[in-house]
């Protein structure tokens, strides 16, 4: 059996992960058995070292023989073993294939056009040089003139010895002397001996110097290390040898021999006359080589011009580089596949890479992936196994990131959570033009009662780029990643994601049930978000309990609510992500309460669903977001005081969960609340952000609670002089705002509804510096005049008037509102127009338009960019 350097490797990550599994697995059994008696405590110990020990040993075994297996494989010629080298190699195989398709074609006509190339030709023939040198930079054509020269019959017959070998960036000498051997005639024959010393056949060189003439031709050279040693050892113009040299390096091309005089004949100025400096090729010269192929599609139609000529100022006039462009262009059809070509030409270009060493679109993407460090390579790969051309919420991508050992604290910078790292992560794909990314803006209408506050991180989705999203899969799968689907089946795989379709979702929900995953740490069934039919779940789920070394189990949009959640979920128990986002579930059975090493909780369900009083049991629980509406059995409040990892808490509502709870909560930085109108529970919310603790971050919407009394109103001035506290939405009666200097200059999002201002609250809450959403609505304010004072609202961006039955007038001054991008005006009857300064901003849209649509429905305004 012989192994390939791949296939050794992928046995070996194979095995990487297996041990992981094992300590990971030990480890989690030691946590889960802490607080028992000691005898019990030391036998299960003793129980858990011996299965870890005969696991570690049994992977151990495998190790060794996969390592014996690799070094006894029937050794390679030299030939094979270049060949081997070369398909392991992406640089080499690329390099060999750039030289092969100028040589093969006949193209290096153009390369060779210089007229010194003649002159360069008599050196060969009759110059005194023992060494001439070929010097450009790589990819310009110095092998297809060597090759030129080294074939040329004239030349040819003047050597009864010729060798040509290609050195190349692993030089390795005694490889260099055997191809040179193979190479001799077949009266020399006594040489050809693979086992002769490096010195025997240094010494058949210089033999073979005195009495014949002798042309070797070494093909790029990259060190003048790598040149001492081998112009040391073959004959030096002796009979009239030649060694015709071909290199990029200055140091190279420009040291001085041993044989050669002291003073060098240098007719052109400073460069010696055994010297040949290559040029670029001229844009004629560039379009001529370029065009000596077959395209499907005609290269001279005008669509393809501009991009033709983007293309070919990228390759910098050098023959490599057009011929290999050339090729991947030959074979697309449209303008857009070659603008895509070109994108991925400037990506490597600018990251310093070559273009000559583009020869396929799958080269590019390897490149870009090799590029990757080491840290970012796994974040990359599992977005492949999210839908090609999917946005990706990225507060969840960080979890699951998170929860599979990707993201590590102790890769964290000073005051740097985890959450925060993988975001620089996710900067780092973005920067790389890997990804890309969506800042967080505010949610649509329709999702305003689903999404609370808006998300916590700078970003709120992203996307794998179209020109590396085959990369990810394919790259994926080498490193144990697999998307599941009806045609496909893999029981390597580590990391596993499911796409539901309605096409192979029961067939793949089938292979579920039979594939060979106790191994498997990442699970996803993700359904489309525009997928119209309802879903066909088969009559039998599969069952957890084949899914013991879990980690992460995401579940999207998917409909449980006839045939249940799949059995055996308390199988799974070192999971450490659960989501049930957008799913159809009735019921949240009482058994999650045994996943003890759960860290990540996500029940934002799309349905009605009871929470049984559970989740307490959840100790190690450090992300938990509850859905926006659901039940406790027998009108029981849900609590939650014993998890005291909690840092982000969304959706916690004051009627459905015990308010007393919070306080325990010491490592909660991110809290999401709804209040009903009790005002004891007010209190203890603000009681709560005044702490001095680790909370960073609160937002509240009140529902129902009115301040018609004092008591009332001085609970809320003192929220809004919390520091903390970012979102408010106020759904209640007011009556008057406090001073901007008593309201937080941390609040981005305010949201007045029937608060029934009677003064005017712009002025005040135009000073509000870090303001960027600003909602009035169903009264929020009862006066007939708004004004947006001048240099006020410097951070809005949406503003929306909704329902203001009495407002006449709305005048806005000169530097209101710079950055202002979405207006929203909405059954606003008695206000017929909008602002001059405001309608100057939206030339698209007329006032005439603006105006008729005000009295009625309303309108979305989009500012159509910056200054307009």
């Amino acid at each position: 059996m012989r192994f390939s350097n791949q296939v050794h490797i992928n046995l070996l990550r194979d095995f990487v992960s297996r041990l992981q599994n094992v300590l990971e697995t030990y480890f989690n059994e030691v946590q889960r058995r802490r607080g028992r008696s000691i005898i019990g405590k030391f036998i299960d110990d003793f129980k858990s070292v011996r299965m870890a020990d005969l696991d570690v040993k049994e992977i151990n075994m495998q190790i060794r023989m996969t390592n014996w297996h690799f070094k006894t494989s029937k050794s390679f010629s030299p030939k094979e073993e270049i060949s081997q080298s070369a398909n392991e190699n992406p640089e080499t195989e690329i390099r060999q294939k750039l030289r092969r398709s100028i040589f093969d074609s006949g193209e290096n006509d153009i390369v060779v056009k210089d007229p010194r190339i003649q002159t360069l030709k008599s050196c060969l023939i009759d110059g005194k040089d023992g060494v001439i040198r070929i010097y450009g930079m790589g990819g310009i054509g110095k092998t297809a003139l060597a090759h030129k020269l080294y074939t040329d019959p004239e030349v040819h017959s003047l050597f009864p010895i010729c060798s040509a070998v290609e050195i190349g960036p692993e030089f390795e000498l005694k490889n260099v002397l055997q191809s040179i051997l193979e190479q001799l005639p077949e009266g020399r024959a006594k040489t050809k001996q693979p086992d002769l010393k490096i010195e025997t056949v240094a010494e058949h060189f210089k033999e073979y110097g005195k009495d014949v003439r002798c042309l070797l031709v070494l093909d790029d050279i990259r060190s003048l290390d790598d040149w001492n040693l081998l112009r040391r050892i073959f004959p030096k113009n002796q009979k009239g040898s030649k060694l015709l040299l071909t290199t990029r390096f200055f140091d190279v091309t420009f040291s001085a021999d041993e044989d050669e005089p002291d003073g060098l004949d240098k007719p052109d100025g400073l460069i010696p006359r055994h010297v040949h400096i290559m040029r670029c090729l001229s844009q004629s010269e560039s379009l001529e080589l370029f065009h000596k192929t077959t395209f499907s599609r005609d290269p001279y139609a005008e669509e393809f011009d501009s991009l033709k000529g983007q293309v070919l100022e990228y390759c910098w006039g050098l023959p490599s580089a057009i011929v290999a462009v050339r090729e991947v262009l030959a074979k697309k059809s449209t303008s857009d596949e070659w603008g895509r070509v070109l994108e991925d030409i400037k990506i490597l270009t600018n990251r310093g890479l070559p273009v000559e060493q583009i020869v396929s679109q799958k080269s590019i993407s390897d490149f870009i992936f090799d590029d990757l460090p080491y840290h970012l390579k796994p974040c990359f790969l599992y977005l492949g196994l999210f839908p090609k051309g999917s946005k990706i919420e990225v507060e969840h991508l960080y979890l699951q990131w998170m929860a599979e050992g990707m993201i590590s604290r102790d890769d964290c910078r000073e005051n740097e959570t985890t959450m925060d790292l993988a975001e620089r992560y996710l900067s780092n794909l973005e920067q790389r033009e890997i990804v890309e990314v969506e800042e967080e803006e505010e949610e649509e209408e329709e999702e305003e009662e689903e999404e609370e506050i808006p998300p916590l991180r700078k970003y709120k989705s992203c996307q794998v780029l179209e020109h590396v999203q085959d990369l990810c899969v394919r790259k994926g799968e080498e490193y144990f990643f697999k998307v599941l689907d009806n045609r496909s089946s893999d029981s390597t795989a580590r990391r596993m994601a499911l796409h539901l379709d309605e096409e192979d979702n029961r067939s793949s929900v089938d292979q579920l049930r039979n594939e060979k995953v106790d191994h498997l740490r990442s699970l996803l069934l993700l359904s489309p978000h525009n997928l119209q039919v309802e879903l066909e779940w088969p009559q039998r789920m599969f069952n957890l309990k084949k899914y013991r070394m879990l980690r992460i189990l995401y579940f999207e949009r998917v409909d449980f609510q006839e045939r249940g959640l799949p059995r055996g979920m308390t199988w799974p128990i070192y999971l450490r992500y659960l989501s049930f986002k957008g799913c159809i579930l009735g019921v949240l059975p009482s058994s999650i309460g045994c996943l003890s090493f759960l860290e990540t909780l996500d029940l934002r369900v799309s349905s009605q669903i009871i929470i049984p009083n559970v989740l307490r049991k959840l100790g190690k629980l450090v992300y938990l977001y509850l859905p926006p509406k659901f039940q406790m059995p027998n009108n029981d409040k849900l609590f939650l005081g014993s998890l005291e990892k909690i840092e982000i808490l969304k959706n916690f509502d004051t009627g459905l969960c015990n308010v007393a709870d919070l306080i325990k909560m010491r490592s909660l930085r991110h809290l999401s609340t709804t209040v009903e109108g009790i005002l004891e529970d007010v209190e203890q919310i603000v009681s709560r952000m005044d702490t001095p603790l680790k909370i960073t971050s609160v937002s509240i919407k009140f529902k129902n609670f009115h301040c018609y009394t004092e008591e009332r109103h001085s609970v809320f001035r003192k929220l809004l002089e919390c520091k903390i506290l970012h979102t408010l939405h106020m759904d209640g009666h007011l009556g008057q705002i406090p001073l901007h200097y008593n309201i937080t200059s941390s609040l981005t999002e305010m949201v007045l509804i029937g608060s029934e201002l009677k003064e005017d609250p712009m002025e005040t809450l135009g000073k509000l510096t870090e303001l960027q959403v600003l909602v009035l609505k169903d009264n929020a304010f009862a006066g007939e005049k708004m004004i947006c004072v001048k240099s006020g609202f410097k951070k809005l961006e949406r503003l929306e008037l909704s329902t203001l039955r009495f407002l006449e007038t709305w005048e806005v001054e000169e530097g209101s509102m710079p950055v202002l991008s979405i207006v929203a005006v909405k059954n606003c009857r008695k206000l017929r127009i909008l602002p001059d300064k405001l309608r100057n901003r939206f030339p698209p849209i007329t006032f005439e338009i603006v105006s008729e649509l005000i009295s009625r429905d309303g309108l979305w305004l989009k500012k159509s960019g910056p200054g307009t």
